[in-house]
Order: structure tokens, then C-alpha cells, then sequence
């Protein structure tokens, strides 16, 4: 089982989450040239036929990160969106979205057809277990492309067992333990707030696991799969 605990203070501040998590090891690049764009015209084609601009806020799945950010997080969804939403927006409005690496590509646009935000780290960066909790005073984050920032007290977040802060849940991860071209283990995690299914994080996971066995079929990568494990606080 994948070593992830949730701290007690979260039930204890009303915060009420769950995820779903898999396991990718001994994974390889094999070559930089790759195209997903088999998959990702079938995703455009899906989320333009579904949504516009205006009512992308409406589906039952952003709503409920909306409000888990208005209500959990103290963030206005309508400035800083959830990260699924924000790429969704992306495509609807037809702008590029850039090519990051093979995986990280694989898993944002996994979370673009689910809906649901996706956090990817590199376990040889911290030591297990991943836990959930809330900030002490003058913990320090250093987000992927930012500044380090110290934290308010109570924000939630991933950190490991030496208190390294791996995400600010569930909107944006550490630098510290992102995914490089070098990364050979990798924990993926759905996010998941009140409303959300497990089924619906596992739906998640598995688009992301297709869209990996997609491009080692294209002799792109290699890697080995764990099974998908949830655990919950709901």
C-alpha cells in the first residue's frame, strides 16, 4: 500500500477530502519526439461539443472544487481556477497549450477529459509517507515557476515525513519534488473534495494510465504500474 496518512486536524477544521493515488516506477524515457495529438484532438473535439466560456462553471465537477475554493481555501475560483478548469478554459478559447514533457502531457490532459485537478511528484525527492495536513507558522513553499513564499497558518497541503511541502492542495506543486525528465518514480495523485467519487478520481488515474500506455506503445517511454489505491476522509 502507498504510505499516505491524513493529519488529525483536518477533520478538526471541517476540511473533508479524498484521493486517489498510483504508483508509476522504473520509468524511462526513450525518446523526446512524441505526439498525443491522436488523443488530444478527441478531447478537444469532447469538451467543446460539452462546454463554452460561460457555462464551464456550471458541471457538477468544477463546481465542487469552486466551492471547496471559496470555502476551504479562502481563493477566488474565479481568479485563481482549479487546474483542471484552467486548462479546460484553455481549449475552449483555442489557445496553444504547450508541450511540457511525455508525462506531465499525458496526465494534464488526463485531467482536462476527467475535470479533475492532478498532482504528480517524484518520490527520490522526499521520503514517504505523504500526509495531509494544515500548516504550522512560517512554513516555507517554493510553488513550480515562483518565489518561495512562507504559508498562512492552516493551508492545506501534501508534505512528507520531514515536514517537506510537496503541494498547497490541491492547486499547485513544489518545485522541490516535480517531475523531471530524470524522475524514474513518480506518485500520482487525484484530488478529490466533498462531491467527488472515488470512480470518478479512478477515472482519472486510468485516462492518464491510457494515455501513458499510448506513447509506450509509440516506444516513447517505459515504466511499471502499481495498482490504484484511494483513501478518503469523507
Amino acid at each position: 500500500m502507498i504510505p499516505i496518512s491524513f493529519s488529525d486536524t483536518l477533520l478538526k477544521n471541517n476540511i473533508q477530502i479524498s484521493i486517489a493515488a498510483m504508483e508509476i516506477t522504473d520509468f524511462n524515457i526513450t525518446s523526446d519526439i512524441y505526439d498525443l495529438n491522436p488523443i488530444l484532438s478527441d478531447i478537444k473535439s469532447e469538451l467543446k461539443s460539452k462546454y463554452t466560456i460561460n457555462n464551464i462553471k456550471e458541471d457538477p465537477i468544477i463546481a465542487k472544487y469552486r466551492k471547496f475554493y471559496w470555502n476551504q481555501l479562502n481563493i477566488d475560483p474565479t481568479k485563481i481556477r482549479p487546474a483542471s478548469e484552467a486548462l479546460i478554459r484553455r481549449i475552449l478559447k483555442n489557445q496553444k497549450i504547450p508541450k511540457i514533457s511525455s508525462f506531465v502531457d499525458a496526465y494534464n490532459w488526463a485531467s482536462a477529459a476527467s475535470l479533475i485537478p492532478m498532482g504528480a511528484y517524484d518520490i527520490d525527492t522526499f521520503d514517504y509517507p505523504v500526509i495531509f495536513r494544515l500548516t504550522a507558522k512560517n512554513e516555507k513553499f517554493t510553488p513550480i515557476g515562483k518565489e518561495a513564499k512562507v504559508l498562512p497558518p492552516n493551508t492545506l497541503i501534501i508534505s512528507d515525513k520531514n515536514g517537506e511541502i510537496l503541494s498547497q492542495y490541491p492547486y499547485r506543486d513544489s518545485k522541490l519534488s516535480m517531475v523531471t525528465k530524470n524522475s524514474k518514480n513518480i506518485i500520482l495523485i487525484a484530488c478529490g473534495v466533498p462531491g467527488i467519487s472515488k470512480n470518478q478520481l479512478f477515472f482519472a488515474l486510468n485516462r492518464t494510465k491510457n494515455h501513458l500506455e499510448f506513447l509506450r506503445n509509440k516506444e516513447v517511454i517505459n515504466f511499471k504500474l502499481n495498482e490504484l489505491e484511494y483513501f478518503t476522509l469523507l
